[in-house]
């Protein structure tokens, strides 16, 4: 009776395991992207966007500025390759708009200044 409940314990790990790693596998805009946004001020023109899922498996992610500055991104919003996220940056909230294609993502950001073109490539990890 142990011995079952070990192996049925297991089976279901295995499965939430591959669950995860699927929908990791499957959702492209999983990763890391060095963004542009040349019409920002340069302390946040440049950078990282790094998307990732949660314990809940929704999407999450974070902004590292090349300046150092690192803001945690709210919302998330996705439909096939279109992608809404939004921060708050020195407590003014920034809309970005974009669409994924392959390993490039464009769109613009609306800010209260007005929207800037937004460009970001994947960064392809080192092996």
């Amino acid at each position: 009776m142990k011995r079952s409940s070990v192996s049925l314990f297991g089976m279901f790990f295995l499965t939430l395991l591959f669950i995860a790693t699927s929908a990791k596998a499957e959702n492209t805009l999983i990763g890391t992207w060095a963004f542009n946004v040349n019409q920002a001020p340069w302390e946040y023109s440049r950078g990282k966007v790094i998307f990732d899922l949660d314990k809940e498996n929704e999407l999450s992610g974070k902004i590292i500025f090349a300046s150092g500055i690192e803001v945690a991104i709210d919302k998330i919003t996705q439909e096939k390759d279109k992608v809404v996220f939004e921060v708050y940056v020195e407590g003014t909230p920034v809309k970005t708009i974009v669409t994924l294609k392959d390993d490039n993502i464009t769109g613009f950001v609306e800010t209260y200044e007005g929207n800037m073109p937004f460009s970001a490539k994947r960064e392809v990890p080192e092996e």
